[in-house]
């Protein structure tokens, strides 16, 4: 009788999200894993061709801001896009800055990543081979000059936010080069070890490469990249 009952309170579904399937599937999958499969194959081979032929950015920036992926999902919900983020948000709401996100899964415009299927796969660098971290830059490469071609013409210039020695940045000056577009990389070289320790929280956080992009040496740079090239924030 209480099962019966709590069928009749409760409605089976008041919302299924189907609108947020980028990829239409019976089942929306995690995809937890390294390699080809999880690069090159369904579904994000399929979303990648979504994002250049279904997709357009919502107006015309004057900066294309290419940035990393993160553990976290969707990715502006993780600890290191909270902290960029914190210092994009006044260029972001004044229309200046659209936010281009790099990662096994693709290329994926900031509106897109609570779409399925970038919100639920998990690519543990640790198990990184040297093959497969060649076949990761060569694939997000080609997909990054598709992005550029395709919509190139929605920005008045580019800049990244990557770590130096990074496959996403090995990836994306190939691509900018093929095409001749200049593409400026806001983060340091370096950053001192006392500020990414400070970062990690003594909680593990230091083992990510890309927490050095949220040190304050790395965030002052990337302030100052963008006031000179967009100007002061207002």
């Amino acid at each position: 009788m209480g099962h019966s009952r709590e069928e009749g309170l409760c409605p089976w579904e008041v919302w299924g999200g189907e609108e947020l399937d980028w990829v239409k599937a019976p089942a929306r999958l995690y995809l937890r894993g390294v390699g080809r499969r999880y690069i090159a194959e369904w579904p994000f081979n399929e979303a990648h061709e979504r994002v250049i032929h279904s997709y357009r950015p919502r107006r015309r920036y004057k900066l294309g801001l290419f940035l990393p992926c993160s553990y976290g999902k969707p990715y502006s919900q993780s600890y290191i896009h909270y902290m960029i983020r914190r210092v994009l948000a006044p260029w972001i709401r004044a229309g200046l800055l659209h936010e281009i996100i790099l990662t096994n899964a693709g290329v994926v415009p900031r509106e897109l990543e609570e779409h399925w299927p970038y919100t639920a796969y998990d690519w543990n660098p640790a198990y990184e081979t040297p093959q497969v971290k060649e076949c990761y830059r060569r694939i997000l490469a080609s997909r990054i000059e598709d992005y550029l071609r395709a919509h190139g013409g929605h920005y008045e210039g580019f800049a990244a936010y990557l770590r130096w020695n990074s496959d996403s940045w090995a990836a994306l000056q190939e691509a900018a080069g093929a095409l001749g577009v200049r593409v400026e990389n806001l983060a340091p070289r370096e950053v001192p070890g006392r500020e990414v320790e400070e970062v990690g929280l003594g909680l593990g956080y230091e083992r990510d490469e890309d927490i050095v992009l949220i040190t304050r040496t790395a965030l002052e740079s990337l302030r100052a990249g963008l006031t000179r090239m967009l100007g002061e924030p207002s």
